[in-house]
């Protein structure tokens, strides 16, 4: 089978979530033995020998990989805000010209792929001509509930630059997610909790598709400690975007003191890319908590703390890092929104808590806890659910894609992939 792969930005390197997510998926579609092909779009500015590199990484895995740059240049910003309301402020960002997307047609109908696979939104509307021109099925994976995330980002969004950043991307933002849902022949969504939201509101044809952890990373978190870990607490998430800006500076300002009167000696560290000036400030003036700016490689950090946290307040779809953490020999404590879209065998993992006091004593349980490196019966059976070899399930969804031309319906009656661990 061959899929023609629209991503709404170069899927590697996969140093955010977003970016993993997708990259793990791509593998694990080429190791069942589908081809791929990516379409995608990168930052113009960015490094050229950094972005051939990247590249020729993706080459390794795709058929082939078309990058185009964001439309970021004046002329085409006055065009986008000319059709916000019909194009969101994402989407447009990755709008083709016609001489690219006439380029990008002829390409993709010489190869004839079976289906459109849509993986994020705002790679929209390329995928939505494309898959008409093409008459091929389109099937979508959403990381989000896009209009709700955009919404709890622009409600913690602090100072007038930030808040109009959000409030441009959310104009328009949920018709146009509709759209893409509705034209979609089945969507795949990374939460549980997201797939019943949209049920309840009519879109049935939905199936879960969690994050992937490849089998090389989940090894080498899970791998034996060889020393103890240096930290006793640890924190790893982009320091950038609001929910995780708004988590960070409650962790610090309101458990960290409950912490440290119980423990002074306690180390704690931050760890993540592009920490904002609010992150930077407020760490400054912390001197019992550690920044390590980003990190090369996520491993070894999420393995040098006794307890990882997540906590976050907003968002939507899944944490990626909570799975993640899921592998480690740590103890895990999360909110409950930072655990959101998990099904519960995951959420029995952690200790939740929501409260200044009552996360900071989930903490201090565990560190007096003994270690949690072998990891118990149930810790197994969650990480489970999120190895290379579930895209199984969704295959005969895929497979069922050629007959879509004759047979528009034909997806409703596909098994329902599994949504817990056997």
């Amino acid at each position: 089978m061959r899929l023609t792969f629209i991503c709404g930005e170069l899927p590697y390197p996969p140093n955010h979530g977003g970016t993993a997510d997708m990259w793990r998926r791509i593998c694990a579609l080429k190791e069942a033995g589908v081809k791929v092909r990516i379409v995608c779009w990168h930052e113009a500015a960015a490094d050229d020998a950094a972005l051939v590199s990247y590249v020729a990484k993706v080459r390794e895995v795709a058929e082939s990989v078309a990058v185009y740059p964001f439309q970021e240049s004046g002329s085409s910003k006055i065009w986008r805000l000319a059709n916000l309301f019909s194009l969101p402020w994402g989407a447009s960002a990755r709008a083709l010209s016609g001489k690219h997307f006439v380029a990008l047609l002829a390409n993709e109908r010489a190869a004839a792929p079976d289906a459109v696979w849509l993986d994020g939104l705002f790679g929209g509307d390329v995928a939505l001509k494309l898959a008409d021109a093409l008459k091929t099925p389109l099937f979508y994976r959403s990381q989000n509930i896009e209009h709700r995330y955009i919404g709890y980002q622009l409600a913690s969004a602090k100072g007038t630059k930030a808040r109009l950043h959000w409030g441009l991307r959310n104009q328009g933002i949920r018709q146009f997610e509709l759209k893409v849902m509705q034209r979609a022949q089945a969507f795949f969504d990374i939460s549980v909790d997201d797939l019943a939201w949209w049920r309840q509101e009519g879109l049935t044809h939905g199936y879960w598709l969690p994050p992937l952890v490849d089998t090389g990373m989940t090894s080498a978190l899970s791998a034996p400690l060889t020393v103890p870990a240096t930290y006793d607490v640890g924190y790893l998430g982009n320091l950038f975007m609001p929910n995780n800006v708004f988590g960070v500076s409650w962790f610090v300002q309101e458990v960290v003191p409950l912490l440290l009167r119980q423990r002074p000696d306690a180390r704690i560290f931050i760890a993540g890319n592009r920490p904002s000036e609010q992150i930077r400030a407020l760490l400054a003036t912390t001197p019992h908590v550690v920044l390590i700016e980003s990190p090369a490689d996520a491993v070894p950090v999420l393995r040098d703390a006794r307890v990882l946290i997540n906590p976050v307040f907003a968002g939507s779809g899944v944490n990626v890092k909570s799975v993640e953490m899921l592998f480690t020999p740590a103890h895990l404590v999360s909110t409950p929104k930072g655990l959101a879209g998990l099904p519960q065998t995951v959420v029995d993992c952690f200790q939740v808590a929501d409260q200044p006091q009552a996360f900071a004593e989930a903490i201090l349980k565990a560190l007096q806890a003994p270690s949690a490196e072998g990891a118990s019966s149930q810790r197994q059976r969650a990480r489970q659910l999120f190895l290379p070899g579930r895209i199984a399930d969704i295959l005969p969804v895929l497979q069922a894609a050629p007959s879509l031309r004759e047979h528009p319906g034909a997806l409703r009656d596909t098994p329902q992939p599994q949504e817990t661990a056997q």
